[in-house]
């Protein structure tokens, strides 16, 4: 492979065309795993920082149940024996089985498994080793892509007869010449990444290389649940100034479109389908920011796609005129003043919208998981938007280091705010950790970041959950009901000994879940 320098770099930055046809392209082996009936390449504009950054690496079980596994791998698989031992209640060591057993790191009698062993073996808290590597910026958006690369692996090009490049892919015997969409890149913005946007995407890049095809559930937040945060100072920059440069990827075109999506576009570091690039593009094609997208997309189509991708259009844009209509019926157009959470609440609708539609049992159980994942974001959208106007950075000193130690108190503050109590094992059992990132950063998942406004209420009179408390009393037990449903889903999704995957009916029992939240809360009218 080619690795091309250029020297010119920061002036072409500066100039109205900063991406040109002679920039160097970055080629990470970018095809398709699935069947395909079209293929075309594309070059993406990114601006590559090369940096020294600590790989994060998360825990995969907490202490308490690394202490319980540990007991298992003894013998000892009684709940309360193992909670004598421990110090720990019987109950919350029953819940901390059955979390294990789940995820298959014990069996039935709670002897470890194969799969408990090695997670035990390696378990680690946190490897911190600066690595040098580079990170890829979106030089529309700013945005950070969630991967980091040690290397640079450029491609071959040529120019063609019309001056656009061709890839030279294949070997020097047999080249295979490949021409790709080249588009034009107009006002850009220069902004250098925080160190927390780095280690996030190299976190994230981590997370994937791990397991490509794993589902996020409540337990695993995006941010960091270790004894200490990686350190922010550790992350430095080798190069100040960014090289631009083009990404090459792989659109195509299913043979299977069950799925519902008529394209899809390849991760260009070669991990799978890439969900994140792909609405990049969808965004570029709606608002026309990337001239000749629509047309490039069209012509790789085929006549009979063609009117699919029209049609998907149309029916995409009465869906979300209706999602919103929706929306603004159920809880009035006020909530429009939260318009990130108005955006959260209308995507919700609209996967709703289309569940409805699809007739493909396959098909639903995706669809599904979706409206429960959509339903958790809201939810947390909607507490973050709370922290804005009632503090929780120092709530989570109220709490224990010892989570059993915590139950007591979590009941008294939800009591407090006019909550049905006791609350649900799954909300007694959240480390404070995860807490304190919650309450500080804002980070974290659901149960982490309701209770830090839990933790928020004695300190506000009219705290917005004491208001939702008096219409809702029972609300911290609907969203923690959200929270496990996602992660049983989770389960379902992957077991292959799915008996009673969960329906479109408890989908739209959390929509109402997260329309209550939102409306007691904002003290909005809500209209189911």
């Amino acid at each position: 492979m080619n690795s091309v320098k250029h020297l010119t770099e920061k002036f072409f930055r500066t100039t109205a065309m900063p991406f040109r046809k002679d920039t160097s392209v970055l080629y990470y082996n970018p095809l398709p795993k699935a069947r395909w009936s079209q293929r075309q390449y594309l070059l993406y504009p990114v601006r590559m920082y090369r940096v020294v950054a600590p790989r994060v690496s998360s825990r995969k079980v907490n202490i308490l149940e690394k202490a319980v596994l540990g007991m298992c791998r003894a013998g000892i698989t009684e709940a309360a024996k193992i909670g004598h031992h421990l110090d720990i209640g019987k109950d919350l060591t029953a819940l901390i089985i059955s979390q294990i057993a789940d995820r298959d790191y014990v069996d039935s009698r709670g002897n470890l498994t194969q799969k408990g062993q090695k997670v035990l073996e390696d378990e680690t808290f946190i490897a911190q080793e600066a690595t040098a590597g580079f990170i890829f910026q979106d030089p529309w958006t700013g945005d950070l892509f969630p991967r980091f690369a040690e290397r640079e692996d450029y491609a071959d090009v040529r120019l063609n007869n019309s001056g656009f490049p061709e890839l030279i892919l294949g070997t020097t015997g047999r080249p295979n010449y490949q021409r790709a969409f080249m588009p034009q890149v107009k006002n850009t913005i220069e902004q250098q990444p925080s160190p927390n946007e780095i280690i996030k995407a190299v976190r994230e890049h981590e997370r994937t290389l791990k397991n490509v095809s794993r589902i996020k559930d409540d337990d695993d937040d995006d941010t960091w649940v270790f004894e200490k945060l990686p350190t922010l100072d550790r992350v430095s920059f080798i190069n100040e100034e960014p090289t631009d440069l083009w990404l090459a990827t792989c659109i195509y075109v299913p043979e299977d479109i069950s799925s519902g999506n008529v394209w899809k576009v390849y991760d260009p570091f070669g991990l799978g389908d890439s969900p994140w690039l792909l609405r990049k593009l969808e965004k570029h094609r709606k608002n026309q920011t990337i001239q000749g997208l629509e047309n490039f997309l069209l012509n790789m189509l085929g006549d009979q796609r063609k009117e699919q991708f029209n049609n998907l259009d149309d029916w995409l844009i009465l869906a979300d005129r209706e999602a919103c209509l929706q929306v603004e019926d159920k809880l009035t157009p006020a909530i429009r003043r939260w318009e990130e959470l108005f955006d959260d609440i209308v995507a919700l609708e609209r996967l709703y919208i289309e569940a409805k539609e699809v007739t493909d049992s396959r098909i639903i159980l995706d669809k599904i998981n979706n409206i429960l994942i959509a339903s958790q974001n809201a939810s947390e959208r909607l507490f973050k938007v709370l922290q804005q106007e009632y503090s929780t950075h120092n709530v989570w000193t109220r709490l224990s280091q010892r989570t059993q130690h915590n139950h007591e108190p979590l009941n008294q503050f939800a009591q407090s705010a006019g909550f049905t109590i006791p609350l649900p094992p799954g909300l007694l059992s959240v480390d404070r950790n995860k807490i304190r990132m919650a309450a500080v950063h804002g980070n974290g998942s659901l149960r982490s970041l309701m209770l830090a406004a839990l933790l928020a209420t004695p300190d506000h009179s009219t705290h917005p959950l004491k208001v939702a408390a008096k219409k809702y009393p029972d609300l911290l037990h609907q969203l923690d009901q959200l929270a496990q449903r996602r992660n049983s889903y989770a389960g379902h999704a992957t077991s292959q000994h799915t008996t009673q995957p969960l329906g479109l009916t408890d989908a739209v029992q959390q929509i109402d879940t997260v329309y209550r939240l939102v409306a007691g809360t904002l003290q909005l009218s809500y209209q189911p």
